[in-house]
């Protein structure tokens, strides 16, 4: 089985966030897909399947688990389908465990329609559990699967020193924080993502996590679309826009490696 190793939310190799991409002939068991996503060790390990036309199946391992949703690993899927397997068409549809996800090829790169993700006040005691992580922090809420601190600027989201067993312990899929970006930098927001119970402590870019940025800051900022900064130490770029009960999550990628699993 081929697999292709792409830098998703990047315009050059050793950016973004890596995934490994497979394309399978037939059905494996989902014993295997974690062993062998654990093998890889990246963040996300993808796997499709063809279901018909520009149709496929879509699932994502993290080197522990299954997740219901991920963003650079869809992104990097489609690159690979494109741009390695050939497919002609413009635009795919993925089935997935978080319903069916759009991928169009764009001038640019790759949009991708993915659900918004509501935002949501927290409970007494995760409102304690943050502010315990974050001492200062402007504001804290549940933002989806995952809950949410922003900070003061910033240098406060670069500077912020992770409790992780802390944050394995809470009550979501990961932790975002995030904040305003400085005037002058291309961005409208910064983030960082951390999600150790998933066996992923710091995420490189998390495309999931711009599905609740992206309403949070669109609420702040009175803007629709705007564009998101991870400052990972790889560091990515995510464009998104608000449109209905959709957020459309738009990057770039670049293939680094292919190989076969024996």
């Amino acid at each position: 089985m081929k697999y292709f190793i792409v830098d998703a939310f990047s315009a050059a190799r050793f950016g973004g966030n890596p995934a490994a991409v497979c394309l399978l002939d037939a059905a494996l068991p989902d014993v295997d897909m974690q062993l062998i996503a654990a093998e890889f060790n990246l963040s996300e390990t993808a796997y499709l399947q063809q279901l018909g036309e520009g149709y496929y199946s879509l699932r994502w391992f993290t080197p522990t688990t299954e997740v219901k949703l991920c963003g650079h690993a869809t992104l990097a899927a489609a690159h690979a389908l494109w741009a390695q397997w050939g497919i002609k068409l413009d635009s795919l549809r993925f089935a997935t465990r978080s319903g069916e996800l759009l991928a169009n090829r764009v001038a640019n790169g790759i949009t991708l329609a993915f659900p918004l993700a509501p935002i949501s006040s927290c409970s007494d005691q995760e409102r304690v559990a943050l502010r315990h992580l974050a001492g200062g922090a402007n504001a804290v809420c549940r933002a989806g699967e995952d809950l949410l601190i922003e900070l003061q600027d910033e240098a406060a989201v670069q500077n912020f020193i992770p409790n992780f067993t802390a944050i394995a312990a809470l009550p979501a899929r990961g932790l975002i924080v995030t904040a305003a970006a400085n005037a002058e930098t291309d961005a409208n927001f910064v983030s960082r993502f951390f999600g150790p119970a998933a066996g992923i402590d710091e995420d490189p870019v998390t495309g999931s996590a711009h599905c609740a940025l992206a309403p949070y800051w669109s609420n702040k900022l009175g803007l629709i679309e705007m564009h998101g900064r991870q400052l990972s130490a790889r560091g990515g770029k995510v464009g998104v826009a608000i449109i209905g009960d959709k957020v459309l999550l738009s990057g770039q990628a670049v293939t680094v490696m292919a190989g076969e699993i024996l």
